[in-house]
């Protein structure tokens, strides 16, 4: 799972669904690092974010908001995979994000309290 997060070729938007090749940009990469810019449509519009991946902790990938028409600067993305003892892998997603937009302009497209600060979401997922 960390290699697909780590792959910013075209083949991106067939591991991630969510990711659209023609709003994709890889800006400059180097060892264990990418900076990369990611769009796709939401309800409320087109949303995007230019992100600094980062992949040196063993077994972690980190993106952090860098620009973004939704997410404030320094918001951040982690995927996290490990071993399961008894053979298997787990992986966790987590999101922690400030949304760049005020309530108001978020509310019509959104639940009050997810359109409220900073907010985690954590996603587990086993093999």
């Amino acid at each position: 799972m960390l290699r697909a997060a780590r792959d910013f070729s075209d083949r991106r938007a067939e591991l991630w669904p969510d990711v659209h090749v023609e709003h994709l940009q890889v800006h400059n990469r180097g060892a264990g690092w990418a900076e990369v810019t990611e769009g796709n449509p939401w309800p409320i519009g087109f949303v995007w974010e230019r992100l600094r991946y980062d992949w040196n902790e063993d077994g972690c990938l980190k993106g952090t908001v860098l620009d973004s028409n939704i997410f404030k600067p320094g918001s951040t993305w982690e995927l996290r995979c490990s071993a399961r003892e008894g053979g298997g892998r787990e992986s966790r997603s987590q999101r922690f994000a400030t949304f760049a937009a005020s309530r108001a302009e978020l509310s019509p497209h959104f639940s009050h309290s997810a359109s409220h600060g900073a907010r985690s979401l954590t996603i587990y997922a086993t093999s």
